[in-house]
């Protein structure tokens, strides 16, 4: 909106968290087989695949399916995450980068398949996603992933200065490498529809239940104790706040803004082939992509507030960051954004996922720090 020539910044808030089912809270002790704590990606995954093999389960969610960073995602359904399957060769050599990368591509089909098998409603938007090169530097390790996947039998495709310009239509970019069969989604629509799904196969699912102590076999609520053979523990960056893997689990603060409805020459001017979805070689990372609707989705975020405690609301300095670094790359656009908010997701030491049983509790497991919706869900299924 213009009022006297200013562009006004956009509401702080996310507005898809306005359309929701009613809460069903737990007010009682309950008993189950499995209790999955968590109802983002990875927790929705863990009570699917657990409901799968024949187990009576039941799911808990402090606040409601997809109210964390599953939710506030900007929904891109990829492999390449905070790290390249280039970097896992690199830790771990080409066989186990390989089996993670399947791992993690499998949780990229388990999105789509859920989404085709159950007719979810989340945006899903086919779109393959370009790394694209900030500087010639960068270039290097793109041609590295590149050769990577290519050995490894991925699809991909490496693009020079010239030829990355037919993709993205920005002159500021040094090249790519993209990633086929990817997509985006709202990431808490699905969330919000894989509850219906797993409610009608008979998983019980309480929303505004916050878990506030975790023993062995037992989880407390603030309104009953539930007592379960195995606890799947799926809170990301909350787990230290159980007490739990309090020197594993960090976060880090990125910001997410969405756009008015764009013209279709717009987006075509940022896409004059297909729309993509993109991000770039900085440290920390921008990217950006366009929903159903033709809203353009601009993320990322700053080393001066990546470690903020708590979520940095009304943040000019990322608004301007941002707003600054789409213009640099397309100047002959201006665009209006809506809405904007910030973000914190778990991660570790070595940016890599937490999987697996605690080491004196033989009933908790956990999955944490999955960085990248398709890791949760493919943590969440394993």
């Amino acid at each position: 909106m213009k009022k006297n020539n200013k562009i006004w910044p956009p509401q702080d808030q996310s507005f898809w968290y306005l359309k929701r089912e009613p809460i069903v809270p737990l007010r009682a002790d309950l008993k189950t087989e499995v209790l999955v704590i968590g109802g983002g990606m990875a927790g929705l995954s863990a009570a699917q695949s657990f409901a799968a093999a024949g187990k009576q389960v039941a799911l808990v969610e402090q606040y409601y399916c997809g109210s964390g960073a599953s939710g506030k995602s900007s929904g891109f359904i990829t492999p390449n995450a905070e790290l390249s399957l280039h970097d896992f060769d690199q830790r771990y050599g080409k066989d186990a980068a390989k089996r993670i990368w399947d791992l993690i591509t499998g949780g990229v089909e388990k999105i789509r398949t859920n989404i085709q098998t159950y007719s979810l409603t989340c945006d899903y938007q086919p779109q393959d996603t370009i790394v694209v090169a900030n500087d010639r530097k960068s270039l290097q390790a793109l041609k590295d992933e590149n050769k990577d996947l290519e050995l490894l039998g991925y699809k991909s495709a490496y693009y020079d200065e010239h030829t990355i310009q037919t993709y993205v239509g920005s002159s500021s970019y040094y090249g790519g490498v993209r990633y086929e069969d990817t997509f985006g989604v709202d990431g808490y629509a699905y969330c919000q529809e894989m509850k219906r799904v797993l409610q009608e196969q008979g998983v019980r699912i309480y929303e505004e239940t916050p878990v506030v102590a975790v023993e062995d076999k037992r989880a407390q609520t603030a309104h009953g104790t539930i007592t379960a053979d195995h606890i799947i523990i799926c809170v990301d960056r909350f787990l230290p706040d159980l007490g739990l893997l309090t020197k594993e689990v960090y976060h880090a603060q990125t910001f997410l803004m969405v756009s008015q409805v764009l013209a279709p020459e717009v987006i075509k001017s940022i896409f004059p082939e297909q729309n993509y979805m993109v991000w770039d070689t900085e440290f920390v990372y921008n990217y950006f992509r366009v929903t159903g609707q033709g809203r353009l989705l601009l993320g990322g975020g700053s080393l001066l507030n990546t470690l903020d405690k708590r979520e940095s609301y009304h943040n000019t300095y990322m608004y301007n960051k941002l707003t600054r670094y789409f213009k640099q790359r397309f100047p002959a656009l201006s665009i209006q954004f809506e809405q904007y908010w910030p973000g914190l997701i778990g991660l570790s030491k070595d940016i890599g996922p937490i999987a697996g049983a605690d080491k004196d509790r033989k009933s908790l497991y956990y999955i944490s720090a999955a960085a990248g919706l398709p890791i949760a869900v493919g943590m969440g299924t394993y």
